[in-house]
């Protein structure tokens, strides 16, 4: 039975990161393939002011705690251990009110003894793994050094100047854009799978289509898009109502930024905003269509993905991998090339036709039924039962491969 350690710096069940979810799902599939898979983690999140611990609550997630030894280790925190419904065992270093960035400086000690523990009692065969801190580099060299393979999985633009990926067994990202721009830009040849997700998180299982839903209202997600979209439905078609969901970027965001263009979006009645969402089923169960004009360039998109699989139309910015995401599902829209991370006020109103008359056209019930049922056709492509074996089989490769 092939062994498999997830190694990751965050909490796998950590909603605000679609990469930690993504790659905690590929696990999933390979313990259906007969897999051995254990995770080592810590409860760190990437949601502001995120309780790893309270998360996991809110998953039905109750982990046993293991006390630390203090007599031993003056600085030690607890360990959190369970095993899920997959057959996956968990152990996770309770690493408090640090964040990502400062964890491993209050606690990367006690974290690599846990990790050293793993590798001589485990044995993995392979340590699915990111993270480009210093300390985790040294960690994937002590797998590799212990006779394990490394998969990295790249999720995001970060890795630019990381000339030590070229010591991966594997490199598996989530989209050919991806891929084609790490060769570019660092010479690295990676293998590209969509991120795989799981139905249980992400299918609403009742649905009523009614808002035209936005996530995260961030600089990078187009919050000076949305604001002067969002000003400018309510003016046209005050009866279609707009739903923001918070996460980084929140109702806040939206609210100022409107207020740099000389309009308040709080007189809007058909503005409403959500606090984050422990699954995405909880995004899409009121969701008409999803609107994503991110002005970054998106490595992938997983929410629109996810907006397939319900049968919710996405309508996405024609930037990085979000037209491949929809995959001829959805609605892959231009923004006003001046619009960059710099951009600092709404866009002029003119900008936002185009995705206004689309939305006019998605709220008539006709256009909507047609505009669906090719979203759910397109989002088969992410479906377990698709992608499960296009996993299993990469990593089945990767543990035959000669290093």
């Amino acid at each position: 039975m092939p062994r498999l350690l997830l190694l990751l710096p965050q909490l796998p069940h950590d909603p605000a990161s679609g990469a930690a979810r993504s790659l905690r799902t590929a696990c999933e599939f390979l313990t259906a393939a007969g897999w051995s898979v254990r995770a080592l983690a810590t409860t760190a999140t990437e949601a502001a002011g995120g309780d790893g611990r309270a998360l996991l609550a809110q998953q039905g997630i109750a982990p046993a705690e293991r006390p630390p030894n203090r007599a031993i280790y003056r600085h030690d925190r607890p360990v959190l251990t369970f095993t899920d419904a997959h057959g996956i065992h968990t152990t996770l270093l309770d690493t408090g009110n640090c964040n990502l960035s400062t964890w491993p400086e209050h606690h990367g000690a006690q974290f690599n003894r846990l990790y050293a523990r793993e590798l001589a009692d485990f044995r993995p065969d392979i340590v699915f793994t990111f993270g480009g801190h210093p300390g985790d580099v040294e960690r994937y060299r002590r797998a590799s050094a212990a006779g394990a393979k490394v998969v990295f999985g790249l999720r995001n633009h970060g890795y630019y100047e990381a000339s030590w990926l070229a010591e991966m067994d594997a490199v598996l990202t989530c989209s050919e854009f991806l891929s084609a721009r790490y060769r570019e830009r660092l010479g690295l040849e990676s293998v590209a799978l969509p991120p795989p997700l799981a139905e249980r998180d992400v299918i609403a299982t009742e649905r009523e289509p009614i808002f035209f839903v936005a996530v995260n209202p961030s600089v990078e997600k187009g919050v000076f898009f949305l604001a002067r979209l969002a000003e400018e439905i309510a003016l046209r078609r005050p009866d279609l109502p707009l739903l923001f969901i918070e996460s980084r970027g929140a109702a806040g965001a939206l609210v100022r930024a409107g207020l740099t263009g000389g309009f308040d979006l709080r007189r809007h009645e058909s503005l409403m905003f959500s606090p984050a969402t422990s699954t995405p089923a909880e995004i899409f169960r009121g969701a008409r269509a999803l609107l994503a004009p991110s002005v970054w360039e998106e490595p992938f998109g997983r929410v629109a993905a996810e907006a397939l699989l319900n049968g919710v139309p996405p309508i996405v910015s024609d930037r990085g991998g979000l037209p491949e995401a929809v995959n001829g599902g959805g609605f892959a829209l231009p923004l006003p090339s001046g619009l960059t991370l710099e951009t600092r006020t709404p866009v002029p109103a003119a900008a936002v036709g185009p995705w206004l008359e689309l939305i006019e056209e998605l709220a008539d019930d006709t256009f909507y039924a047609a505009a669906s049922t090719r979203a759910r056709a397109a989002g088969e492509t992410y479906l377990p039962q698709v992608l499960a074996p296009r996993y299993v089989e990469f990593f089945r490769r990767v543990l035959s491969q000669n290093r």
